[in-house]
């Protein structure tokens, strides 16, 4: 299967100059035979926590999953994203949604962990778990940003069988630890793909803890990087393998002796 990532840089506040940021990289990853494009962290509104603290209403997010819905559909591929959602409550929630090629909804996530100090000004974290869902002959997750940071979500996902989770991400410019090691090895431990997706650098191009850090990476199940990008904007290519059971060597889920680490509390 070939997917696409869009590495891109958004504008914050600007709905609809993002919107069709996406629907020209679903055109794009289409052409090049890909089957879902995903797009970073808060791609729709910007990721900009503090202005976006005054900005949200529930209406001005309203209409957001129905727009990613119609560019699959038109595009003919799917489309996962990262987006701004309100709740009944009146709160607001870092969210991520997969649309398949029919624009019909797959799957809907929300942030459990929030970053630093400016995420919580404008979001309430979630205590949900991740949910799984069937797309294309794939058991799917999702992850966003700081949440691949943590093993424990990724796990959950993994004992529920799923087999790519997709990671809206908008890390730092000092922060490439995360691609280059991280999700490679939550990648591996679990025995999964993990396509995560960041914003380019933007600016000058050189990166800082201002910036974003690029560098979106695809990695397999056995911590190998199926593609990664630069520091610009690009729409990154991978073709991933098909969903194999491990024959020899680590099986980290398999060989795991939960039943012995709950006795260590």
């Amino acid at each position: 299967m070939r997917i696409a990532l869009l590495q891109g840089e958004a504008v914050p506040l600007d709905l609809e100059r993002n919107l069709s940021t996406i629907r020209d990289a679903a055109a794009r990853a289409r052409e090049a035979g890909a089957e879902l494009l995903l797009a970073p962290e808060l791609f729709i509104s910007g990721y900009a926590p503090r202005e976006l603290a005054g900005w949200l209403t529930a209406e001005r997010v309203a209409g957001i999953p129905a727009a990613l819905a119609r560019i699959a559909k038109e595009a003919g591929i799917a489309v996962a994203s990262g987006f701004p959602a309100a709740r009944a409550d009146g709160s607001f929630a870092i969210a991520a949604g997969l649309w398949d090629a029919d624009g019909v909804e797959v799957l809907r996530y929300e942030k459990v962990h929030l970053w630093g100090s400016d995420e919580p000004l404008a979001f309430t974290a979630s205590s949900d778990r991740p949910g799984v869902a069937e797309w294309n002959g794939r058991r799917v997750g999702f992850q966003i940003c700081y949440d691949i940071e943590f093993p424990e979500p990724i796990r959950s996902l993994a004992e529920r069988g799923a087999d790519l989770v997709l990671v809206p991400t908008a890390i730092d410019g000092v922060s490439d630890y995360i691609p280059e090691v991280l999700v490679r090895a939550r990648a591996a431990e679990n025995s999964l793909v993990v396509a995560y997706a960041d914003h380019a650098v933007g600016g000058d191009g050189n990166p800082s803890p201002d910036t974003f850090a690029g560098l979106s990476v695809v990695a397999g199940r056995d911590g190998a990087v199926h593609a990664a990008a630069g520091r610009g904007s690009e729409l990154l290519l991978a073709d991933i393998p098909d969903v194999i059971p491990v024959e020899t060597g680590a099986d980290y889920l398999r060989d795991r002796r939960p039943e012995v680490y709950s006795g260590w509390r």
